[in-house]
């Protein structure tokens, strides 16, 4: 270390001391740096602190779309957080070429895994590799305006396009869910993604992603994986975001994002993405979880659906300083099949739910009372294309929900070849008045969209611009801007004709080291609440992520 401060060869003389010194101090931390990277070769446990008793890891089934048995306790798997995985990532063409020639996926070299329960800052930690892309520079933001809904923030952008176009930039194609880092792992099943919520004026481009044994937060600007987490044995099926005020050992008040996660062991990981931590887990159901959200108007709250038939409500409590916490189990409601989506209905959060099952969709009234105790549904929509159903065609698999506004909804059925827009009011009203168990669902539009007898194919929503977007089974991105019929539906006038989609977006050509990678499976798709990122997962390991123009 002296020699080095010894031979720098100085600027002007007046600046020699601070040179030393600077020279010095930089040569400390890497010295320091080598020695904790020597260090973390041996892997050690993650230390999980919470209220409750340590637990055990569970064993469930092998697939998410089958129901499976009761899983059998074993000793606690080792549960890791690692930074900058091996992933795999596509540097896509300009976008005039995409129909001329195939992306290229290389590997990313693979990153020395690391425990970071005892690392306090991000700062602290080797900086993982940037994943190559030859992009368009970023245009300038758009400007953001927030309203409050419900307690929460909302974004809606200024100075937008009535007309949206929907031009979209390949950005990055990214293999980071692979099986022991395996980049030829083109099997692994990716399930559920959601964007950070933003803290400050920045905005939102990080996105979560649950698939195989990890999940994984990805930067869909740079394609870099910022942080994976893993467990063994484990198949994570869903995740949801959450912010909770977190009080410093100095008294402080300060807000975090905490990301839940959850599969088929039953269990619902709690995780501290920015400081690297899980810092605990709830024993939620015998059977895997499904789905989960939650609440929008109470930050602690969390909503688990699973292959029991049955929904908890959850307080997840705020960690203190330690990240010590307390959980509790606030309702339970009963389902006849398997929860697929669930929603906390937009006018009402507090008091009503919507659950989209294997056999249906039915509202649940969630207010909590001093008895709480069990619940089943309070009403059951009915569909115009359940009038259609055969002994072999079964409409009642409803697989994808989401709200578009406090009123419209957008739902389907599997096998269905159409995506209904409904409205929430006008559906419910009739309840009121009738005091009826069994509803129609007032559907106010109908969508055209692929004519596939594959299932689980689920959409997204985005409440700026009334848009809706849902995968396919080859890869194709089915995108709806409603803005033009938006008084319409506002006025709660159908419409009689199928509505075609504002654009679809085909699957580009990829190519791996060996083979082709053709067109997949989107299991569900993704945008930010601005609308600049579409992000998509699919059935053979790929996090496709686009900018949109």
């Amino acid at each position: 270390m002296k020699t080095v401060v010894n031979n720098v060869r100085y600027g002007p003389n007046s600046l020699k001391d601070f040179t030393k010194w600077k020279v010095q101090l930089i040569a400390e931390n890497l010295f320091s740096s080598l020695l904790v990277s020597n260090e973390s070769d041996i892997e050690p446990k993650l230390d999980q602190t919470s209220t409750n008793n340590a637990t055990k890891a569970l064993q469930s089934s092998n697939r998410k779309k089958h129901n499976g048995d009761s899983p059998e306790e074993s000793p606690k798997k080792r549960v890791r957080i690692t930074d900058g995985m091996s992933s795999t990532t596509l540097s896509p063409q300009s976008s005039k070429k995409l129909l001329e020639k195939s992306f290229r996926i290389t590997p990313v070299k693979q990153k020395q895994e690391c425990t970071l329960k005892d690392q306090q800052s991000e700062s602290k930690l080797p900086k993982s590799p940037i994943a190559s892309s030859k992009s368009t520079p970023s245009k300038s933001q758009p400007k953001v305006e927030r309203t409050s809904i419900n307690g929460k923030q909302n974004l809606s952008l200024s100075g937008r396009k009535a007309k949206k176009e929907f031009n979209v930039e390949p950005l990055h194609f990214l293999q980071c869910h692979s099986k022991n880092n395996n980049a030829n792992d083109f099997s692994t099943q990716l399930w559920s993604c959601a964007f950070e919520p933003d803290l400050d004026t920045s905005l939102s481009k990080v996105i979560a992603s649950s698939g195989g044994d990890s999940v994984c937060v990805v930067d869909c600007e740079t394609g870099k994986v910022l942080k994976k987490y893993k467990v063994t044995g484990e198949e994570f099926f869903t995740l949801a975001w959450t912010t909770l005020t977190m009080i410093s050992k100095e008294g402080q008040k300060r807000k975090i994002n905490v990301l839940a996660a959850g599969g088929k062991l039953g269990v619902i990981k709690l995780i501290h993405a920015k400081v690297n931590l899980a810092y605990g887990e709830i024993k939620a159901h015998k059977k895997a979880i499904s789905i989960m959200c939650f609440s929008p108007t109470q930050e602690t709250f969390l909503f688990t659906g699973s292959y029991d038939n049955r929904i908890l409500l959850w307080d997840i409590g705020v960690p203190d300083y330690e990240y010590n916490f307390r959980t509790s189990q606030l309702l339970t409601l009963d389902t006849t099949s398997t929860p697929l989506r669930i929603c906390p209905v937009a006018a009402s959060p507090d008091q009503y739910l919507l659950a989209a099952c294997e056999d249906g969709c039915f509202v649940y009234d969630i207010k909590l009372t001093k008895n709480q105790g069990k619940r089943s549904f309070d009403v059951e929509l009915n569909f115009p294309i359940y009038k259609t159903e055969t002994k072999n065609d079964d409409f009642h698999v409803i697989d994808s929900l989401a709200f578009l506004n406090e009123d419209l909804v957008a739902s389907k059925s599997a096998n269905q070849g159409s995506i209904y827009i409904w409205s929430w009011e006008r559906s419910f009203k009739a309840k009121k008045s009738k005091g009826n168990k069994k509803l129609d669902a007032v559907v106010l539009a109908e969508l055209k969209w692929s004519n596939t007898d594959f299932p689980y194919i689920t959409l997204t929503a985005s409440q700026e611009g009334l848009c809706v977007f849902c995968g396919d089974e080859v890869g194709k991105i089915w995108i709806y801007d409603l803005e033009s019929c938006k008084a319409e539906l506002i006025n709660g006038i159908p419409s009689k004709n199928l509505k075609p989609p504002t654009k679809v977006i085909d699957w580009p050509s990829l190519a791996s080291a060996k083979d082709i990678v053709d067109g997949s499976m989107i299991n569900t798709v993704a945008v930010d609440p601005t609308l600049r990122y579409l992000v998509a997962l699919t059935d053979k390991n790929l996090i496709a992520v686009w900018k949109i123009l």
